[in-house]
């Protein structure tokens, strides 16, 4: 950095007050594009959203030659590639030193435009997306969360247009043979969209989200965005019911329900999941905690038709659970996310943070969530939740961490 990008820096940081702060309860998250899109790539979806911010970006000469460059190479492939299905994508993901240049351009930007370090200090800081991304510095946070972006970029274009494994192929893989014409076919009419859509584009990035957004949903796999907004659909009522409640009177703020899928088409509910409903049930009637959440998504078998929390949630209603006191959360695909999404829930929702919860399960999963610490740090490289006391064999108290914020860069269904 030059000296005098420092001294602007320098006056940028003073005169607009940056503190390095956590997540604030306080920030509700912009919607973008789409839900899918803003929980895959935030810091992208706000430039698109803010105006002030977008004006930057787009006038910048050297960021617009990277979407005019995409353009070119999009638009050779519906030259160059015929028959070759694995020949249409390979220019959309960022190349590494595409990443860098544009981390540079970003940084310098930064430095001379307050707009872009209010974005962070007003956006991706108070929203808890970030902060593996995290940096005293906001030149340095901006840059990082870029980075982060381009890699869910690059992983969603990886997985669903050219056909990569995905962490958990049994659930979550493209299920196109990429040896057979309806994937060629479909791949070309993917470039040909995106070239439709973006080939006037000035964002930098829009080709290359653009095309990763179309692959998800061409996929059938944009399920991040199911059901949102919560607060206004499934959830309303225990949203409106949580900011009345006396926490104090309850032993536990909530009781979680983790996900059991089906093993078939046919059952709209698990055998598991019938256990650990009635499980959770009795305990509610015991008064132990005034909400229930149900936690699963779309999961198994592949492309499923029935969600596990809204199965459940109907389940728990024939049980007598009022749907005040049931929550959903419909996206977790593991056990590791059922944890990490009621985290989320409980943060935004207002629940207290703390004083622990309590799992309510079967007892083979619920001495798998005590001993699951090891695997949330592999998966998700933090822990989403510290473990308390076990009550019983079915009910374990669980502390949840609100670094549970951090978005996933591997797992566009459920980021």
């Amino acid at each position: 950095m030059k000296t005098s990008g420092i001294i602007v820096l320098l006056f940028l940081l003073s005169h607009y007050g940056w503190t390095q702060t956590g997540p604030d309860r306080s920030y509700q998250p912009i919607k973008g594009a789409s839900y899918t899109q803003s929980k895959n790539v935030y810091l992208l979806s706000l430039i698109e959203a803010l105006p002030e911010v977008r004006r930057i970006i787009e006038s910048d000469t050297v960021l617009s030659k990277v979407s005019s460059s995409k353009i070119s190479e999009l638009a050779a492939t519906l030259e160059d590639c015929g028959r070759d299905g694995a020949c249409y994508p390979r220019p959309m993901p960022f190349t590494p030193e595409e990443m860098e240049t544009i981390a540079g351009r970003l940084e310098k930007l930064a430095q001379n435009h307050p707009e872009l370090l209010d974005l962070v200090a007003g956006h991706l800081v108070p929203s808890g997306m970030y902060q593996q991304q995290a940096s005293s510095d906001p030149v340095e946070y901006l840059a990082n969360a870029w980075r982060l972006d381009a890699s869910t970029i690059n992983h969603i274009i990886g997985v669903y247009a050219m056909g990569k494994a995905p962490n958990y192929p049994n659930i979550d893989s493209l299920g196109m043979d990429l040896g057979k014409y309806s994937y060629k076919a479909n791949i070309q009419g993917l470039n040909e969209l995106t070239y439709a859509q973006y080939q006037k584009s000035e964002l930098f990035f829009e080709p290359s989200l653009g095309y990763a957004m179309d692959a998800l949903a061409m996929a059938r796999m944009e399920r991040a965005g199911d059901f949102e907004p919560m607060t206004k659909h499934e959830n309303e009522a225990a949203f409106r019911q949580a900011k009345r409640t006396k926490w104090e009177v309850y032993e536990y703020p909530l009781i979680l329900i983790p996900g059991a899928g089906t093993d078939n088409y046919l059952d709209s509910i698990s055998s598991g999941g019938v256990l650990r409903c009635k499980l959770a049930a009795l305990e509610f009637e015991k008064g132990r905690a005034p909400f229930i959440m149900v936690s699963g998504g779309y999961v198994h078998p592949y492309k499923v038709q029935k969600n596990e929390a809204v199965e459940m949630k109907r389940y728990l209603r024939k049980l007598g659970v009022p749907e005040s006191a049931i929550i959903i959360e419909p996206h977790a695909r593991h056990t590791t996310t059922n944890m990490r999404n009621a985290a989320r829930i409980m943060f935004r929702y207002g629940f207290p943070m703390d004083r622990p919860s309590v799992t309510v399960t079967t007892p083979a999963q619920s001495h798998f969530i005590e001993n699951m610490l090891e695997r949330c740090m592999r998966e998700l490289g933090y822990h989403t939740y510290t473990n308390g006391k076990r009550i019983s064999n079915t009910i374990l108290e669980f502390n949840p961490s609100i670094m549970s914020l951090q978005i996933d860069r591997d797992e566009p269904l459920d980021p």
